[in-house]
């Protein structure tokens, strides 16, 4: 992926001077009181039911450079399934891409991307991971401290670790993160709210600290997207 990364740069990155830091607030966090790991798998904002139709701004950095890209994307909850499309600032058509846990399809890459092998691949990668996942599960290990609860998942295949933070006034999922031979990266939450009768991250922030970029969301809008 941080070859793809390199090529991509020349094309659609612009280079600037300073590294960024988060641009929101941590989430205050409260004492803790005895929970199960099946109550805070439930409370993770994608462990629900039904579509949603969320619209979004993101911010692509790598080594000094951004991108600025935005996009509209349905969420299927129950299936893990999401179909994006971004666009960049000139509102030119970038991609259009489906995901699901294990797989994703291209349906549409703007020519001048699809030179590149594994972009759509790198998209799905990102969308998978902050969204789909991996998620809780009731056999996780769980470790109180006074304003935080941990799920830690060892996998015997890859021998890495899995680990889910919750905390804040409705023990909300604030971090998920993956460290192991198949990677090492973090996904961190921001601004809950009530959207759509859901209690939903407003901003979003995922590091790869192995292919050394970080992708930045701000959630602009959740819509029901049932029929």
């Amino acid at each position: 992926m941080s070859c793809m990364i390199r090529s991509l740069s020349g094309l659609i990155l612009l280079l600037v001077s300073a590294c960024t830091t988060v641009p929101f607030a941590p989430t205050e966090l409260t004492s803790t009181i005895p929970r199960t790991v099946q109550e805070l798998s439930a409370k993770s904002w994608d462990s629900g039911t039904g579509s949603v139709m969320i619209r979004q701004s993101a911010l692509f950095e790598f080594e000094g450079m951004q991108a600025p890209i935005a996009g509209i994307m349905k969420l299927d909850l129950a299936a893990k399934y999401a179909r994006l499309i971004g666009m960049n600032d000139m509102g030119v058509k970038l991609y259009d891409i489906s995901v699901d846990t294990t797989s994703s399809q291209a349906h549409f890459i703007i020519p001048d991307l699809a030179g590149y092998p594994g972009f759509a691949e790198a998209v799905a990668v990102s969308v998978r991971r902050i969204f789909l996942s991996p998620q809780p599960a009731q056999d996780d290990s769980l470790d109180l401290t006074p304003t935080s609860y941990l799920l830690t998942r060892e996998t015997g295949v890859d021998g890495g670790t899995t680990r889910f933070t919750f905390g804040g006034s409705d023990a909300q999922l604030l971090e998920k993160s993956f460290s192991g031979p198949a990677g090492d990266w973090k996904v961190r939450y921001y601004l809950y709210q009530h959207r759509q009768g859901r209690l939903f991250p407003g901003g979003i922030v995922l590091d790869d600290r192995r292919a050394g970029y970080r992708l930045t969301l701000w959630i602009e809008s959740v819509d029901n997207a049932d029929e």
